[in-house]
């Protein structure tokens, strides 16, 4: 029983006992194999074994080399079914057994079971045997038994197929080998850095220890009595009486530098224990506290541009994070964006990489063998977009503006907009006709356009890949491989192969592979906690530190839950592994996390996410505060939510650097001849003016329908209008005239509904055209009961366009001077005029929500003020009343200004009738607003101002205008 488990403490020297126990195989002759958690630690200990000269000789491996190792000697030759072939396999069960189609999850968890069982050795006989006995107990059980049916299924399909799954392989392999201890030799086996080890891992250590009487060396960190320790006293306890020797090794604190050594010291020896006094940090632990993610990186990348200009080599830092605390994206742009050397693996979806969006949107843009399509807008774009496809990008932007705003939201929809331009999508046809000639030929097609996409950019090229371009060269390798699994599949097993484009995009969406690059020279680690377990490091930064990610939240089993496992053993016997205490798992994870930093640890966390919502810090930074004196969290280093290079926010032009300083930009900005609603955004928000008005992106969604609605009510008016004037002498809409404008409007109605799209959806269309209709009649119907002494004149009236205004309409009027240079332009809706020249300006307004006079200049609402003196001052009128017309609500009542005194009726609220003095004193404040506006653009004095900047308050355009809150 020659089983050596060497237990301990963090930092008890159980690596340099491992490492002495590996010299020593050496030196007897022996090839040792030592088995290490991941790949970086394979490259850590392969080079500190070349630098003690005892590489030669020695293998370093994960643990899926150690059992590729038994696979081998065992004899074992029963092919692998891939991991996604396995997944379908599994899919195509559990929808047969449920009668229903599947969520992803659900197959990955059915994997998990599965793999449990086959770890265990649990036949499909034994499981079915046991839910029956349970189901017999507990009638609420037998809903249960479809995995008895679905497992025997599984075993019984995989026979079938000549293939084995991983877990069987290795199972297989560790009973041959009990069976033939000789096919394995006396290579020794030696563990190290493992923070616990799974039931197969004990597994093999029980074979090659206790049965092929192997020399198995298992190093386990754990320490009697401690809490940290509590959730590996169970791996404790099963190894222990295999072991040969036990042997237990006291902590030892001469790994941390000299300087940090009292307080990390303190931290390993006290974490988690009541009883711990505390201590002085003495700058070796530090608090990093962030308003949101992004300034909380920041700070983190801040202090680590501090240590590599104090002399630290990138590659002696590490940071640790978990994801769902932690967005790697933006990780990423704040460290290149600070200049910080990194390396950062991870886990991404086959989706994520640029040639695999484009295959997955190519796939589900064919049409099913019954005509359907699946496809949408978007996934026609994805494939058009992908590098190097299209040699003028902009064609793909030009396409999806067209199509949103056409409503062309379908695959099929937007083809049809883009072979009326550019050339026939012949790739679409060749896809449909490999998905009609059968899963293999699809497999093959979708296998050449995935090359196809990755040499696309690298056409005619000979160049060694770049860093930025090896996700696309993993999802490459990840898509053939999954591919060549499922042609095999097809091949062998028809009925479980994809048979449709679209089943194919489903199952490469849940492919995932690993992409970029594991701990290297010159650069900082970043890594998820479980990957630093078998190495030190000189600083050590923890990120992320919020509840619900570390401690992270208990994973629930959705197949045979604790209770129900506990069950199921008391009736039947049968026993399956007892979920873990989660949060005793993450205490040790800390513990051995927080063990790692020979003499610099940060700990950082942030407090709201990215809507501003407050979340909670880690109850784990309490635990070490509490280990330590208050100046710990008083010293902590914060930045708040917004912070841009030391200043908060962007609310304040003169602080933020938001002020406009080109020369030609001010020059034209006080040269511009401005619009009313141009300087009425100005109002509510310079920034959102800025972009809408300077920048003027193209708009890619269809125009809003209040927007739409409102350009035709317009049209239909003045044409209605227009009509009456022409056919009866007078543009006035009496009761004896009302049906001739019903008639005329129907007809405006018509003409000039192809120039404003009500709405892309036809059936919404309808809808809006006849609550439009229904509106504008109830308002003629008004304007003939309303008997008004003034006759509608000028209708469209458009002014400072220099010929022709911005609609093509004729216009020879000059902008309206405001003196000191401030001009301005529009179009005026409707201008009535009386008999004695006195006339009133109309502009209507899509809701009923029209503005009285008395708030026009505090609400900003300067159009109707500045459309009364361009008419006073470019027409020679005597305007004597401003009003704004609702074109729907219930009474339809204008609102706006009327000079009491000028001896004009009309029907308006009385509270709007005022002297000819306050007419001129609401104006003059009006045209006092409308020429601050154009001072503060003439000085670039850009500004946010989200209090105002939508509807409701709030940003506009937050990617752009980073402010506050």
């Amino acid at each position: 029983m020659p089983i050596a488990l060497i237990t301990g403490p963090a930092n008890s020297g159980k690596a340099e006992v491992v490492m002495d126990a590996v010299r020593r195989h050496l030196a007897r002759g022996e090839e040792p194999l030592l088995v290490v958690p991941t790949r970086a630690d394979v490259d850590h200990y392969l080079r500190e074994l070349a630098g003690g000269n005892a590489a030669i000789g020695v293998r370093v491996e994960q643990f899926a080399g150690l059992t590729g190792e038994a696979v081998r000697r065992a004899g074992i030759v029963q092919p692998v079914i891939g991991g996604l072939a396995r997944e379908r396999l599994l899919e195509v069960l559990a929808t047969g057994a449920l009668q229903a189609p599947v969520a992803a999850g659900l197959v990955r968890a059915l994997g998990e079971l599965i793999a449990e069982l086959q770890v265990r050795r649990v036949t499909p006989a034994r499981l079915t045997q046991a839910l029956a006995s349970w189901a017999r107990v507990d009638g609420g059980a037998a809903s249960r038994a479809w995995l008895g049916e679905l497992y025997s299924e599984y075993r019984a399909t995989l026979l079938a197929l000549g293939r084995v799954d991983a877990e069987q392989r290795v199972v297989m392999a560790l009973d041959a080998l009990r069976e033939r201890p000789a096919a394995w030799g006396l290579t020794p086996v030696l563990f190290y850095g493992f923070d616990d080890l799974t039931q197969l891992q004990l597994d093999a250590i029980e074979t090659l220890g206790r049965v092929i009487d192997a020399e198995v060396t298992v190093s386990l960190a754990y320490e009697p009595g401690r809490a940290a320790f509590a959730g590996r006293a169970g791996t404790y306890q099963t190894l222990a009486p295999l072991a040969r020797d036990v042997r237990e090794l006291a902590p030892r604190a001469e790994h941390y530098a000299p300087a940090s050594r009292a307080p990390l010291a303190h931290l390993e020896r006290s974490l988690f224990e009541p009883a711990a006094l505390p201590a002085a940090s003495d700058g070796a632990v530090k608090l990093i506290e962030g308003g949101g993610e992004r300034a909380e990186l920041e700070l983190v990348a801040s202090e680590i541009g501090g240590l590599l200009a104090d002399g630290v080599r990138a590659e002696e830092i590490a940071l640790l994070t978990r994801g769902s605390a932690t967005s790697p994206d933006l990780l990423e742009e704040v460290f290149t964006s600070a200049g910080i050397p990194f390396a950062m693996q991870r886990r991404r979806r086959f989706g994520d990489a640029a040639i695999g969006r484009a295959l997955i949107g190519l796939l589900r843009c064919v049409p099913g063998p019954d005509g359907s399509s699946d496809g949408a807008l978007d996934d026609l774009l994805a494939w058009l977009r992908a590098p190097g496809l299209l040699e003028l990008a902009a064609l793909a932007d030009a396409l999806e503006i067209r199509a949103r705003r056409r409503g062309a939201l379908r695959a099929g929809q937007a083809r049809a907009l883009w072979e009326e331009r550019n050339w026939p999508l012949e790739a679409l046809d060749r896809m449909a006709e490999a998905q009609a000639a059968g899963s293999i030929r699809l497999l093959d097609r979708a296998a050449r356009e995935l090359y196809r996409l990755f040499c696309a950019p690298r056409r005619e090229r000979a160049e060694i890949l770049a860093a930025h371009e090896l996700e696309d060269a993993g999802a490459l390798a990840a898509g053939r491989r999954a591919l060549g699994e499922l042609r095999e599949l097809a091949r062998i097993a028809p009925r479980l192969a994809p048979s449709t484009a679209g089943e194919l995009a489903r199952l490469l969406e849940g492919l995932e592979f690993r992409a970029g690059e594991g701990p290297v020279r010159g650069a900082v680690a970043v890594l998820d906690p479980l990957a630093l377990r078998a190495r030190r490091v000189r600083a050590l930064f923890l990120c992320g530190l919020q509840e619900g990610a570390f401690p992270s939240r208990p994973r629930p089993q959705p197949f045979l839950a604790e209770e129900e496992r506990r069950r199921l053993a008391v009736v039947s016997g049968l026993v399956l592994d007892q979920p873990r205490d989660a949060l005793d798992a993450e205490r040790y994870l800390l513990y051995a996390v927080l063990s790692r930093p020979e003499e610099r640890l940060f700990l950082g966390w942030h407090l709201a996410d990215d809507e501003g919502q407050a979340i909670s810090r880690s109850l784990f930074v309490d635990d070490v505060c509490d280990l330590f004196d208050e100046a710990l969290l008083r010293d902590r280093v914060t930045r708040a939510m917004g912070t841009v290079d030391g200043v908060h926010g962007a609310a304040s032009p003169a602080r933020a650097g938001g002020i406009l300083r080109d020369p030609e930009l001010l020059g034209a900005l006080r040269d511009r001849v401005w619009s009313a609603s141009s300087m009425e955004r100005w109002i509510r928000c310079p920034m959102a003016w800025f972009v809408e008005r300077q920048l003027r992106p193209r708009a890619i969604e269809p125009d809003a329908e209040p927007l739409a609605r409102g350009g035709l009510a317009h049209a239909a008016l003045r044409d209605t209008l227009e009509g009456l004037r022409r056919l009866t002498g007078t543009a006035r809409v009496t009761p004896s005239s009302l049906g001739l404008a019903r008639e005329l409007l129907a007809g405006a109605l018509a003409e000039n509904e192809s120039e404003h799209a009500l709405s892309v959806s036809p059936e919404r269309r309808a809808a809006v055209r006849r609550r439009l209709h229904a509106d504008l009649e109830r308002y003629l119907e008004l304007v003939a009961e309303a008997d008004s002494p003034l006759e509608p004149q000028l209708l469209e009236l458009g002014f400072g366009f220099d010929g022709s205004d911005e609609h093509g309409e004729p216009s020879d009027l000059p902008a309206l001077e405001l003196g000191g240079g401030v001009r301005v332009r529009g179009r005026i809706d409707r201008v009535d005029v009386g008999p004695g020249g006195e006339a009133v300006v109309y502009d209507y307004k899509g809701s009923s929500g029209a503005a009285p006079a008395a708030r026009w200049a505090a609400d900003g609402n300067l159009q109707v003020a500045l459309y009364m003196r361009a008419v006073e001052q470019l027409l020679g009128l005597r305007v004597v009343g401003g009003l704004y017309q609702p074109l729907t609500g219930e009474t339809m009542r204008p609102r706006g200004v009327l000079d009491g005194d000028s001896g004009v009726k009309l029907d308006c609220v009385e509270t709007d009738v005022l002297d000819h003095a306050g007419v001129r004193e609401l104006l003059d404040e009006a045209l006092a607003a409308a020429c601050r506006v154009a001072e503060q653009a003439g000085r670039g004095e850009l500004e946010a101002r989200p209090q105002t900047c939508a509807y409701k308050g709030g940003c506009m355009f937050p990617s752009i205008c980073r402010w506050e809150r």
